[in-house]
C-alpha cells in the first residue's frame, strides 16, 4: 500500500516531468532555444563583418554594453570587434520585416524607422514609446507574441 509521502512525491515528479515536456517543442527545443534559433535566423548576418550567419557554426551571444541588446557574431574575432552601423541597420531592418506589426496595437504596422524598445535583450518596434512600458510589464507575453512572428516569417 502506498503511504501518503510516497504518492505526494509521485505526484511531484509527475507535475515537474509534465512542465518540463510543455516546455519542450516537438523538436526537443526549449523556449530558450527556439527563441535564440529564431532570433539567430531572422538576423541571418554578423553584425562585424557583415557575412551570413550559419546555424550549424554556433553563432556567439554578444550583449551590447550600452543597450543591453541581444546580437549574434559569427566568430570569436568578432565577437571582441565593434558591431558595424550598416550592418546594425541591416539587421534591424530584418527585425523589422519579421516583426511588421506594433506587437501591443497590433493594427499599427511598424518599420526599420519606427521607435525600438530593448525588452529583455531583444529589440522590439513599437509604434510608440508607451507600447515599450506596456511590454517591458508582461516582457514574456510580447516576446512570445515575436517568437510566433519570427517563426511565420521564416516560413515564408
Amino acid at each position: 500500500m502506498i503511504n501518503q509521502k510516497s504518492l505526494y512525491l509521485s505526484l511531484l515528479m509527475l507535475c515537474s516531468l509534465g512542465t518540463y515536456l510543455v516546455s519542450q517543442s516537438p523538436t526537443g527545443e526549449t523556449k530558450d532555444q527556439r527563441r535564440e534559433r529564431l532570433r539567430m535566423s531572422v538576423q541571418a548576418i554578423c553584425p562585424v563583418t557583415g557575412e551570413s550567419l550559419s546555424l550549424e557554426s554556433k553563432p556567439i551571444k554578444l550583449v551590447n554594453p550600452e543597450t543591453k541588446e541581444v546580437l549574434y557574431v559569427c566568430c570569436e574575432e568578432c565577437s571582441k570587434a565593434k558591431p558595424e552601423d550598416k550592418h546594425l541597420e541591416k539587421i534591424r531592418s530584418h527585425f523589422a520585416k519579421a516583426q511588421a506589426h506594433c506587437l501591443v496595437m497590433t493594427d499599427n504596422e511598424i518599420s526599420p524607422e519606427s521607435k525600438i524598445g530593448i525588452v529583455e535583450g531583444h529589440a522590439v518596434f513599437v509604434c510608440c514609446p508607451p507600447c515599450t512600458k506596456k511590454m517591458q510589464a508582461s516582457p514574456e507575453k510580447f516576446l512570445k507574441k515575436l517568437d510566433d512572428l519570427y517563426e511565420a516569417y521564416l516560413k515564408k
